[in-house]
């Protein structure tokens, strides 16, 4: 079997109402823009994987194609190996080549990603992954809807300028929802370090003091409390932090999130297999993370084929927790963002079923690559 052909489309999926994003203060989204990648083989098999669209998409695919085409699709390591020489010119863009190999290679063995690679489990329990900086009155009121639709567990934003408004959130949830629902913490601060973005840039002191306020509400976890290279401020606040600290979702490259673990930064990383190393080294660090007794949760917000992705990377293995499932209705329903699924995820009582079709178990609307 040789690759005929790889290809990408560009998609815009129109949001129902705009959304106000917390890590982009002062912006407004109104769609979705999504790239997507199908590679075709000689015989009829092909493969798709999505990424959320940052410009260098067209212009990866079409250098990967020059060292794909002719190529074995199940030759994953040397395939990952190539997009690891590209990287350094096309950056994330890459990675999600890497994942339409993966749908190939289960289509092949006729079983779906997660099987072949440990299948720890067939279902995950989801965390509703919110996106905007609410009140906490209007929190209040979406986690208690949320629980009704049977989430078991929240993620909120934290992106005030000050430590008092930002508890007066997770306490006003928690005041709602009782014991009911878990509730992560979102802080976004990875990449606002020297960035020209107006909102709180949070300094050690900053984050270890939400750490100690945000512990009297049993928070699940505090997630980027700090930029993504602060590995010395990190160590430290995880050592002094009474609520477990999670991040990596950004991180680039393997070396990176190895220090991350080995430096003991996070009790929970979140590397992302669309936007990091793939499937292949990024499974790889779970097995390491395990050893180290540190959970991965991946980052899952970018595109719906992504989150199929990474939904079989944390299925795959036994160091996991809750999934993100980004669901922020009125805005950033998940129906709204997984439309260019021919079939939506299955979700029932806050519980998600892994695909069992072969692949990544999912397939795009005709339409993404007419």
């Amino acid at each position: 079997m040789k690759i005929t052909r790889v290809r990408t489309r560009q998609v815009d999926v129109p949001l129902p109402a705009p959304f106000y994003p917390a890590w982009a203060p002062g912006g407004v989204v109104t769609q979705i823009r999504l790239a997507y990648v199908r590679i075709d083989t000689d015989a009829g098999i092909y493969g798709v994987a999505g990424h959320e669209f940052f410009g260098a998409e067209e212009q990866c695919v079409r250098r990967v194609a020059d060292y794909l085409v002719g190529e074995d699709p199940l030759r994953i390591e040397q395939h990952a190996g190539t997009l690891r020489y590209l990287w350094p010119y096309f950056g994330t863009a890459v990675w999600f080549v890497e994942l339409a190999l993966w749908d190939i290679v289960g289509k092949v063995a006729g079983l779906p990603v997660y099987r072949l690679l440990g299948s720890a489990h067939d279902t995950l329990p989801l965390y509703a992954s919110t996106g905007q900086n609410r009140t906490p009155a209007q929190r209040a009121d979406d986690a208690r809807r949320l629980r009704d639709e049977g989430f078991r567990a929240i993620k909120l934003r934290v992106h005030n300028e000050t430590l008092a408004e930002d508890v007066a959130q997770v306490a006003a949830v928690r005041r709602a929802v009782g014991d009911d629902m878990a509730i992560m913490v979102d802080a976004n601060q990875t990449d606002v370090d020297d960035a020209p973005l107006p909102g709180p840039h949070w300094t050690y002191h900053r984050a270890l003091s939400t750490a100690r306020a945000l512990a009297e509400y049993g928070v699940t976890w505090l997630e980027e409390p700090l930029p993504r290279h602060a590995y010395a401020a990190l160590r430290r606040l995880h050592g002094a932090s009474p609520v477990p600290i999670a991040g990596g979702e950004v991180n680039q490259g393997f070396a990176e999130l190895q220090r991350l673990l080995l430096d003991g930064c996070y009790d929970i990383l979140q590397p992302d297999v669309t936007l990091c190393e793939g499937l292949l080294r990024i499974r790889a660090l779970a097995v390491m993370a395990q050893a180290a007794g540190v959970l991965v949760t991946p980052h899952t917000w970018g595109d719906p084929l992504g989150t199929v992705a990474n939904l079989h990377l944390a299925a795959s293995i036994a160091n996991t927790t809750f999934f993100e499932y980004p669901h922020d209705p009125p805005a950033f329903p998940a129906s709204a963002y997984q439309q260019t699924l021919k079939t939506p995820l299955v979700v029932e009582d806050g519980v998600v079923r892994l695909p069992q079709a072969p692949g990544l178990g999912v397939d795009l609307q005709d339409w993404v690559f007419e």
